[in-house]
Protein backbone atom coordinates (compact mmCIF):
# COMPACT_ATOMS: atom_id res chain seq x y z
CA UNK A 1 0.00 0.00 0.00
CA UNK A 2 1.10 3.53 -0.47
CA UNK A 3 1.38 6.55 1.71
CA UNK A 4 0.46 10.09 0.84
CA UNK A 5 -0.58 13.14 2.65
CA UNK A 6 -4.09 15.33 1.54
CA UNK A 7 -4.78 18.58 2.57
CA UNK A 8 -8.56 18.94 3.22
CA UNK A 9 -10.62 22.38 3.76
CA UNK A 10 -11.97 21.89 7.49
CA UNK A 11 -15.55 21.40 6.47
CA UNK A 12 -14.83 18.54 3.94
CA UNK A 13 -12.91 16.97 6.52
CA UNK A 14 -15.30 17.10 9.36
CA UNK A 15 -18.03 15.99 6.76
CA UNK A 16 -15.32 12.70 5.87
CA UNK A 17 -14.97 12.24 9.37
CA UNK A 18 -19.00 11.98 9.94
CA UNK A 19 -19.53 9.84 7.28
CA UNK A 20 -16.62 7.46 8.13
CA UNK A 21 -17.99 7.46 11.93
CA UNK A 22 -21.75 6.61 10.18
CA UNK A 23 -20.30 3.76 8.55
CA UNK A 24 -18.26 2.31 11.46
CA UNK A 25 -14.82 2.64 9.39
CA UNK A 26 -11.73 4.92 9.29
CA UNK A 27 -10.82 7.97 7.76
CA UNK A 28 -8.49 6.31 5.33
CA UNK A 29 -10.74 3.57 4.68
CA UNK A 30 -13.63 5.48 3.78
CA UNK A 31 -11.86 7.68 1.71
CA UNK A 32 -10.13 4.37 -0.37
CA UNK A 33 -13.55 2.98 -0.99
CA UNK A 34 -14.83 6.20 -2.37
CA UNK A 35 -12.61 6.85 -4.58
CA UNK A 36 -12.72 3.08 -5.83
CA UNK A 37 -16.41 3.47 -6.01
CA UNK A 38 -15.74 6.58 -7.80
CA UNK A 39 -13.26 5.00 -10.36
CA UNK A 40 -15.30 1.83 -10.72
CA UNK A 41 -18.36 3.86 -11.70
CA UNK A 42 -16.30 6.09 -14.24
CA UNK A 43 -15.09 3.11 -16.10
CA UNK A 44 -18.35 0.82 -16.25
CA UNK A 45 -17.70 -1.37 -13.68
CA UNK A 46 -19.87 -0.58 -10.68
CA UNK A 47 -20.63 -3.82 -9.01
CA UNK A 48 -23.60 -5.54 -9.11
CA UNK A 49 -25.82 -5.42 -5.99
CA UNK A 50 -25.29 -7.12 -2.71
CA UNK A 51 -28.77 -8.97 -2.47
CA UNK A 52 -28.26 -9.74 1.09
CA UNK A 53 -28.51 -6.49 1.88
CA UNK A 54 -32.25 -6.55 1.32
CA UNK A 55 -32.98 -9.85 3.57
CA UNK A 56 -35.75 -9.25 5.55
CA UNK A 57 -37.29 -6.50 4.53
CA UNK A 58 -40.30 -8.26 3.66
CA UNK A 59 -40.23 -9.89 7.47
CA UNK A 60 -43.47 -9.35 8.94
CA UNK A 61 -45.53 -7.62 5.97
CA UNK A 62 -48.37 -9.33 4.11
CA UNK A 63 -47.76 -9.47 0.53
CA UNK A 64 -50.06 -11.99 -0.28
CA UNK A 65 -52.58 -11.69 -3.86
CA UNK A 66 -55.09 -10.86 -2.19
CA UNK A 67 -53.80 -8.44 0.04
CA UNK A 68 -51.65 -6.72 -2.84
CA UNK A 69 -55.01 -6.24 -5.13
CA UNK A 70 -57.07 -5.44 -2.18
CA UNK A 71 -54.22 -2.37 -1.98
CA UNK A 72 -54.28 -2.09 -5.56
CA UNK A 73 -58.22 -1.20 -5.77
CA UNK A 74 -58.85 0.92 -3.08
Amino acid sequence: MHRTQIYFDEPLFEALKREANILGLSLSAYIRETLKKDLETKRGEEKSPNFSDFSGMWKDREISQETIREKAWK
